[in-house]
């Protein structure tokens, strides 16, 4: 259905000025590199079309121009793009929401890296967040599946993170600690890293205690929203300080985000929780009602409905989405065995940029 300024393609509307924008054809959209060549502020405004003609599973508008051109664009390309806020994959693959009891009910939660499709597990950390690949054979395996989607991001800590108990000084965050449990977080708070994928692998665990912990925050969000409405506007709208004292290092390392952090939508995105960094800085009457909302949500984290627990042997690598799924462990004697995990991370936008590659690079690709 044409209007003036937009045409209806199986229900949804496309605009005229969005189309020629968007114009395929090589003219227009540079074969090579696929980055758009034509310059939108020459156009009229709105373009014009001459002719409109669907046929065949494609679209081909005529524009009134001088000289005529011609646009073609696949009716698959364009349903690909409906909603062009939204990135494809995000769009693409469904998120589910997760607990402990609706964890229990799927069939498979572990892969072996070398017997499996490497689509089964992917597709997995995009709908549950998170993973756990098994039969990895050293540091150096996980290091070339790591680079094979992407540069693995390093911190100070350096490209792999040493997760095992330290005595002295050097024992800089409770994670190298066995003696408390490490209650639900996501990693790095304290500095402005954005959204990234880590990956921790067991190199050892004959530890009695030390059981890995996963909890879905935005099954935790979705819920503390419904019962808590007024807490979770409290946590989605402070602004909150997670600091890092490294006296090893030498850093004094601080970040500000929301506990909550919303995108356009509405939705949560992002969760920045980490009780051992979390550093309020608040005005005297905001106290009360922050810690109300902080204690609640906290509770949520620690519940056992909603924790996953799985212990991971050597070979393991547990692969989780660090700004949504919190991760923690149960305590343990290092004096009666050993556990040590080695930690990487990798920027989501490449896991990302790699799944979207393979899944619309036909949309590029085809002639």
């Amino acid at each position: 259905m044409q209007e003036e300024n937009f045409i209806t393609v199986n229900g949804n509307r496309f605009h005229y000025m969005w189309l020629r924008d968007n114009c395929l054809c090589p003219e227009c959209r540079d074969p090579n590199s696929f980055q758009k060549i034509y310059d939108i502020s020459e156009a009229q405004s709105p373009p014009k079309p001459v002719s409109v003609v669907e046929e065949d599973d494609k679209l081909t508008i005529t524009w009134q121009e001088q000289p005529i051109h011609q646009s073609v664009f696949p009716i698959s390309w364009l349903m690909a793009h409906v909603h062009e806020l939204d990135t494809p994959a995000e769009s693409s693959n469904k998120i589910i929401l997760w607990n402990k009891a609706d964890l229990q009910k799927e069939q498979t939660l572990r892969h072996d890296f070398h017997n499996c499709d490497s689509d089964v597990w992917v597709n997995q950390l995009f709908s549950l967040g998170f993973t756990i690949l098994e039969n990895i054979q050293s540091t150096k395996e996980l290091e070339s599946l790591v680079c094979s989607l992407g540069p693995i991001y390093e911190t100070y800590y350096g490209r792999f993170i040493p997760v095992k108990p330290i005595k002295g000084t050097e024992a800089v965050d409770l994670a190298y600690s066995s003696v408390h449990p490490l209650l639900p977080h996501t990693d790095f708070t304290y500095l402005n890293i954005g959204r990234v994928l880590q990956f921790l692998y067991c190199v050892e665990n004959n530890a009695s205690g030390g059981e890995s912990i996963v909890v879905d925050g935005y099954r935790v969000a979705r819920d503390f929203r419904q019962n808590h409405p007024e807490y979770f506007n409290t946590l989605a709208e402070t602004p909150i300080h997670f600091k890092q004292f490294d006296l090893h290092s030498q850093y004094y390392l601080c970040n500000i985000n929301p506990i909550l952090k919303l995108n356009q939508k509405g939705e949560v995105s992002e969760i920045y929780f980490s009780h051992k960094n979390c550093k309020p800085n608040l005005k005297f009457d905001k106290v009360e009602s922050f810690y109300e909302a902080y204690k609640t949500f906290f509770n949520y984290l620690k519940s056992p409905d909603y924790q996953y627990c799985s212990r991971l042997k050597a070979g393991d690598c547990l692969v989780e989405q660090n700004f949504r799924i919190l991760h923690g462990r149960t305590a343990y004697d290092a004096n009666y065995g050993t556990r040590h995990l080695e930690g990487v991370f990798l920027d989501w936008d490449y896991c990302k940029g790699r799944h979207n590659f393979k899944q619309f690079q036909h949309f590029y690709l085809e002639k």
